[in-house]
């Protein structure tokens, strides 16, 4: 009996002691996948919006950020520009930022909801002079003619997310052809008429951050009016000053009639690529295409975008 206790006493001396909290320490412990890799999500605090904030007011959701970084085994954190915090930066593992964009949105409106005293919303200058957006229309609109109803895109899984794939003649037609792919995802566009249109526009600084400027303005419309783009249009596109207004074709989403596809939670700048005849620009800079990657002929430029679903 007396050895069966010693044996027993050396086993309880070698268990390693048990994390009180299960589910948190295995987001911040974990070691890096195979398969999962980094990405970073933004989280706009409202459309076009950026908020003024006072001393105590930010430090405050600095502080809330700071918790969400730990419990979730992320970074969070404000973006800040001149016109105020215009979106929260999510960088970690897709699987962790899914977990921590509920909580994240519970932050921004909660402090959307204080005092106005406190935190207050400025429409950013820029945006609001060149932006208007128009709710879809009840009767049906008859397409302009230069505006092609295409699908030039195609989709690469990855892990548990999607990658976008696009091509065009140029490199608006690209850009306009990547976000016809992101609401394909979400439903069959075969079946969505073309009833109205929403007018969008969006800034960056560089091409790569316009992009994603671009795909986030219209999946924030979604969100809001629930629009569907069966096709469309670039208005205006000024590749130097990394400016694009766009107009959307198409109708309200109708789950009587539209498919409900797969949600698309945000838009990541992870593996985003755009390529033109003879380069391509990432997240690394730009390069020279590959040789084993020439361009199509008729559709030399390209663009990849990956999407948390």
């Amino acid at each position: 009996a007396a050895e069966l206790r010693d044996a027993a006493a050396m086993e309880d001396e070698e268990m390693p002691e048990e994390p009180r909290d299960l589910a948190n320490y295995e987001l911040l412990h974990r070691s890096k996948s195979d398969t999962e890799h980094e990405a970073t999500v933004r989280i706009p605090v409202g459309r076009a919006t950026a908020w003024q904030l006072d001393e105590g007011t930010a430090a405050n959701i600095q502080s809330d950020l700071g918790i969400v970084s730990e419990n979730f085994g992320l970074l969070a954190r404000p973006l800040i520009s001149d016109k105020g915090m215009e979106s929260i930066v999510l960088t970690g593992f897709p699987s962790a930022i899914a977990k921590a964009r509920p909580e994240v949105i519970n932050i921004l409106n909660f402090y959307r909801g204080k005092d106005q005293s406190q935190t207050s919303e400025a429409q950013m200058s820029d945006v609001r002079e060149q932006k208007t957006t128009t709710s879809a229309v009840t009767t049906a609109m008859e397409l302009p003619s230069h505006v092609k109803d295409v699908r030039q895109f195609q989709y690469h899984d990855h892990t548990a997310d999607i990658i976008v794939h696009s091509w065009g003649s140029t490199l608006a037609e690209a850009l306009a052809q990547v976000c016809v792919g992101m609401f394909n995802y979400m439903t069959p566009l075969e079946k969505v008429d073309i009833v109205g249109s929403v007018d969008i526009h969006a800034t960056g600084h560089d091409l790569l951050d316009l992009l994603y400027h671009l795909l986030d303005e219209f999946l924030y419309m979604f969100s809001t009016e629930m629009h569907i783009c069966r096709c469309i249009e670039i208005l205006a596109f000024d590749e130097q000053k990394f400016s694009i207004s766009a107009r959307g074709y198409g109708e309200k989403m109708d789950l009587k009639k539209h498919e409900q596809g797969t949600e698309i939670k945000a838009i990541t700048m992870h593996m985003m690529k755009i390529l033109d005849p003879t380069s391509m620009l990432t997240e690394e800079g730009k390069q020279m295409r590959q040789e084993d990657d020439t361009a199509m002929s008729e559709f030399p430029y390209e663009v990849y975008v990956l999407l948390d679903i």
